[in-house]
């Protein structure tokens, strides 16, 4: 008996020393991360996971899965629209081999040189508009061809000017850019020789078509009832002599050709001017020759010294020997005779 009391009494000891369940203990703070295999996610975390990949960002930002000619295409929007990167979006990219230094995109008083350029054409949108840029391969050159807009009556008017000019339909031709321009004077910023233009600010466009791989500028005014060509194939003068002469003549690209003398004005085209000769000439010379500039004038201090002078834009590489200049020359004067103006 006495050593049954004495088991009881060690055990009710021993229990006293034992601590309590865990059932019983304050439970642990709840962690501020979730568990590697739980799904949920802090509402807000105060760092990203290690594991967790870093977001890319759009890619018509500049990121690596762009060519250095889109970068460069989209950095140029960017900086000139001050709209971010990512908010510009690459319509197209198509390689093109650009037939000129100009990469295809010809301005008054800007000389190309002929050197093919292999490159892209790309189109951007930004805004709900469109903007085309011509670059080389690398992107170190780019050239922007403008906003090419929803059409408009500008647009309808100077495509329909353009496929009369060629004998064309109006559905072979395509708007490259249409960019909203202020012209500083009622000529749009392409005065005509023998022009006067009053010095009014006249709100247009800069239209850009292009028909049979060919591209054409044309500036208008807001509505396009007034259209001025203005991609120059050649430009021909004589002045000076005993008559004081003072004749000009230029013939743009597209086919329009206007003349001058010292007092009269005269405007025309090439189909109603000229024949199957002087067209097949036109077109041989201009498969033929680059840039040339033909100087024919009298030496100066000459007495009654002429100035006999030509530009002439073409699609080739060559120059003129002294002697092609010579007929290159007299074959614009000859085309400036049929128009019986200033004789």
């Amino acid at each position: 008996m006495r050593k049954i009391l004495a088991t009881a009494l060690y055990l009710l000891v021993l229990s006293a020393c034992v601590p309590q369940s865990a059932a019983n203990l304050p439970q642990a703070a709840t962690p501020t991360s979730a568990p590697l295999d739980t799904p949920s996610v802090p509402a807000a975390p105060t760092h990203i996971p290690v594991d967790t990949p870093p977001v890319q960002p759009p890619s018509n930002s500049g990121s690596g899965d762009l060519t250095p000619a889109q970068q460069s295409a989209i950095s140029s929007l960017s900086g000139t629209l001050n709209v971010p990167a990512n908010q510009i979006r690459i319509v197209s990219t198509d390689a093109v081999t650009w037939p000129n230094g100009c990469m295809g995109v010809q301005r008054i008083g800007v000389m190309c040189t002929r050197d093919q350029i292999p490159g892209f054409r790309i189109i951007l949108e930004a805004n709900g508009t469109q903007y085309e840029f011509h670059t080389n391969q690398d992107g170190s050159m780019i050239v922007p061809g403008g906003g090419i807009q929803a059409s408009g009556p500008a647009q309808d008017a100077v495509r329909k000017y353009l496929a009369s000019m060629l004998g064309i339909d109006a559905g072979q031709i395509s708007v490259v850019s249409d960019a909203e321009v202020e012209w500083p004077d009622s000529c749009l910023g392409a005065q005509p020789s023998g022009m006067l233009c009053a010095q009014i600010v006249t709100p247009g466009h800069l239209i850009v078509l292009e028909a049979n791989h060919v591209q054409y500028e044309y500036h208008t005014n807001d509505d396009g009832s007034e259209i001025q060509p203005a991609t120059i194939l050649l430009t021909w003068k004589q002045s000076g002599g005993i008559a004081g002469r003072c004749d000009e003549m230029t013939v743009y690209l597209s086919g329009e050709i206007h003349a001058s003398s010292c007092t009269q004005t005269k405007d025309t085209s090439m189909k109603d001017l000229f024949t199957v000769d002087d067209q097949s000439q036109l077109d041989n010379w201009s498969a033929k020759f680059g840039n040339v500039l033909i100087d024919l004038s009298d030496p100066k201090g000459a007495a009654d010294a002429m100035t006999r002078t030509m530009i002439f834009n073409g699609n080739g590489i060559g120059q003129p020997s002294q002697a092609d200049q010579q007929m290159f020359y007299n074959w614009a004067q000859m085309i400036f005779q049929k128009l019986q103006i200033g004789s």
